[in-house]
């Protein structure tokens, strides 16, 4: 038996070793492409520079050098709108009869520049125009007219030039959101000054596959590089996300390949445009399009007027930094912070700077130096898909480690699960391509940071107890270890999930909740049932023991204090997990912020509160306490300490996080965390008494079954 145990046992840590070296390719392959992109497009809003400039009396390009000087490479520009060229003065709508009667909207426009805009526009969007009235009855239709052509009929037109009268057969309320294009004066001048443009169009009305990629492509040719969409909607909102999709492609990307469907649509031709999908942005659309795209976007952070108003300068710095470096944002679409006080022009100059600073501090290796420049798409990782499905392979025997530890299940059991568990996962991870790896990636989550834990179970029997030092080291050593084990767990996780669409976050991790609450309902179970699998523990002897330590935990008088310790800790325990995932729902209080942004100040690197003050200082304590004959306070303590182990897999699910970043970050959070469990330890001893002296640690198992007598037996 012994013989077969350790065969199974050497190839569940064959598997593993496989699944880890496969891992740790993957990884290095997600390493190298976030190295090669540490650039980071620094952009001021167009109108707000102008509205300055005016405001203040100063030169506009003077002012777009000194912005440039700051780190500023890129001019945010909002098309104009038939609205927009209303508010300027430049169209006045007004409504006459025809003399058929029929009522229409006349729109004078100011010069014949901006007739040509308009009528541009129409045929971009795919909107009829002619120089009759010919819509059908019923319709109020819109004439565009210059001023010395207003009257019936209209004038002809002279020969090579465009006519002056323009109808459309829809009325104009549906046309004033109608976009006619980027200013020219603010492409020249953004230009001149050597900054790059990002064009904001809205979505239309009746846009089609051909219209929407005749508004990008002539955007392009304008020299707009990366389009953020404004309003509610991207355009091809909704049903064209894919077709529009194709227009933002890489165009040195592999080209995509026609669908098998006879009836689809050839893939368009790319603009050489990039979207620019705007975090936490929430635009209806914005979903199916950044999936369609499998992360070839840019990732936009920005702050909204009226949130920015509510912010002091400190914050908007720190939220512009914390994208750039901690979530993989290269496009910083930042506004201005005031246009009062004595010199609004030197404070947003100040306030830029700072932003820059911001996302340049800290060195390499803490994530830091980030440069500054156009922003460039994430490449894809090519991660072989040979290796998630080795991947699948270690996560596999991981789990049927975490039952073997749990539960005492004979080899032949053992060896069917594996078998079962290593083709299912090892599958699923091939070819199940995105979802599938989720679904492996999450059973990694679980299982590792829990066979972790009940590795490092409290279970040897001692005589007497340990001195505090003995104990304390003990712990920390079991703390490390648990720490390595988690950290096979990482390197699957990581590499199982280490594609292009996971870093810029179009795809995350599934399940994260879950993976939070699984691992520590496990150990609880086990805490319940008496401490993990003993060895040469038979199923029969362990389920004995686990009916008996469940009836007396069932058995046991509810005392008051303990009862109250429970629901705390219950409640705490919930808090955790309903305030962990990207949209928790659960705010953090203003105390917690202010000892974040301090963390933020005087460390590389901010660590996880629940590691550093909850989980590792927890796992310390209960071993050490179990070391020292305190059984009681012992096992709760490791219970809530596994929050530990679990969160610092859980740092790695966040894909879109750097992985320099994660690294300093659990790495910090460990160290801190067995500097304030040792210091909380040491303090207890100090003022609880000492442990008796008696067996520490001995498992609480039912007595023998005595033998059958032979008689007994034969009778």
């Amino acid at each position: 038996m012994q013989t077969s145990l350790r065969r199974f046992s050497g190839l569940l840590t064959v598997l593993i070793l496989v699944g880890l070296v496969a891992g740790l390719s993957a990884t290095a392959k997600r390493y190298r492409v976030e190295a090669r992109n540490r650039r980071v497009e620094i952009a001021l809003e167009w109108q707000e520079v102008t509205q300055l400039a005016q405001s203040s009396g100063q030169a506009l390009p003077g002012l777009l050098g000194a912005f440039h000087a700051q780190g500023v490479s890129t001019m945010v520009v909002q098309e104009d709108t038939l609205t927009t060229l209303e508010q300027s003065g430049a169209a006045r709508p007004t409504r006459v009869l025809l003399p058929s009667g029929r009522p229409i909207t006349q729109v004078v426009v100011d010069s014949p520049e901006t007739l040509r805009r308009i009528q541009a526009a129409l045929t971009l969007h795919n909107l009829r125009a002619t120089s009759t009235p010919t819509n059908p009855s019923g319709i109020t239709a819109t004439e565009f007219v210059l001023p010395e052509a207003r009257g019936f009929p209209p004038p002809l037109s002279t020969p090579g030039q465009p006519s002056p009268v323009t109808f459309v057969s829809l009325d104009y309320q549906s046309l004033r959101t109608l976009g006619v294009g980027l200013p020219n004066e603010a492409m020249a001048m953004a230009m001149a000054t050597g900054l790059r443009v990002a064009g904001r169009i809205g979505n239309f009305q009746g846009v089609s596959p051909l219209s929407a990629q005749a508004v990008l492509q002539s955007l392009a040719k304008q020299g707009v590089t990366t389009i953020i969409f404004s309003g509610e909607e991207v355009v091809g909102y909704r049903g064209l996300e894919k077709q529009v999709a194709d227009l933002f492609r890489d165009p040195n990307s592999p080209p995509k390949l026609p669908s098998s469907d006879p009836e689809a649509m050839a893939p368009l031709p790319s603009t050489g445009l990039a979207y620019g999908a705007v975090e936490f942005g929430k635009q209806k659309g914005d979903e199916k399009l950044s999936a369609a795209l499998h992360g070839d976007f840019v990732r936009v952070h920005s702050i909204q007027t009226a949130e920015l108003g509510q912010m002091d300068e400190v914050e908007a710095v720190d939220r512009f930094a914390k994208a750039a470096r901690e979530r993989n944002i290269r496009f910083c679409y930042v506004r201005l912070l005031t246009f009062a006080g004595e010199d609004p022009v030197a404070d947003n100059l100040k306030f830029v700077d700072k932003v820059a600073r911001g996302i340049a501090h800290g060195g390499a290796v803490t994530g830091g130096e980030l440069r500054f420049g156009a922003a460039r798409r994430y490449e894809e990782t090519g991660v072989p898909t040979l290796l998630f499905a080795l991947m699948g392979l270690g996560t596999a025997a991981g789990i049927v480690w975490m039952i073997r530890a749990a539960v005492p299940l004979p080899s032949s059991a053992s060896a069917l699960l594996l078998a079962l568990l290593s083709l299912l996962c090892a599958l699923v991870a091939w070819r199940l391509d995105e979802t599938g790896r989720k679904i492996v990636a999450l059973l990694a989550g679980i299982a590792f940071p829990a066979v972790a834990c009940l590795r490092t179970f409290p279970r040897s029997a001692l005589a007497s107890p340990l001195s505090p030092t003995a104990s304390l080291f003990a712990a920390i050593k079991s703390l490390l270890l648990a720490s390595a084990i988690t950290g096979i767990g990482i390197v699957h996780v990581v590499g199982l999930l280490a594609t292009r669409t996971f870093m810029v976050h179009a795809s995350q991790f599934l399940g994260i909740k879950a993976q939070h609450a699984v691992p520590l309902i496990v150990v609880a179970l086990v805490a319940v049932a008496g401490g993990v699998v003993l060895p040469e523990e038979t199923w029969s002897r362990w389920k004995a023991r686990a009916a008996n330590q469940f009836r007396a935990a069932m058995q046991e008088p509810a005392r008051f204090g303990m009862l109250i310790v429970g629901i705390v800790a219950l409640a705490a325990v919930l808090l955790i997990v309903a305030r962990t995932g990207n949209d928790a729902g659960v705010g953090v209080s203003g105390s917690e912020l202010k000892v974040r942004a301090l963390l933020d100040r005087v460390l590389p690197v901010r660590p996880r509160t629940k590691e550093f003050l909850v989980g590792h200082p927890l796992f310390i304590i209960g071993l050490a306490w179990w070391w020292r004959g305190r059984k009681r306070l012992g096992i709760p303590c490791f219970v809530f300490g596994s929050l530990g182990q679990v969160s610092l897999l859980n740092t790695f699910c966040h894909v879109h996080t750097p992985l320099i970043i994660s690294l300093w970050r659990d790495g910090i959070g460990l160290v801190l965390g067995t500097l304030v469990g040792s210091g909380i330890f040491l303090l207890a001893e100090r003022l609880l008494p000492a442990p008796r002296q008696s067996s520490v640690g001995a498992p609480d198992l039912p007595p023998p079954t005595p033998p059958i007598s032979r008689k007994r037996s034969e009778a």
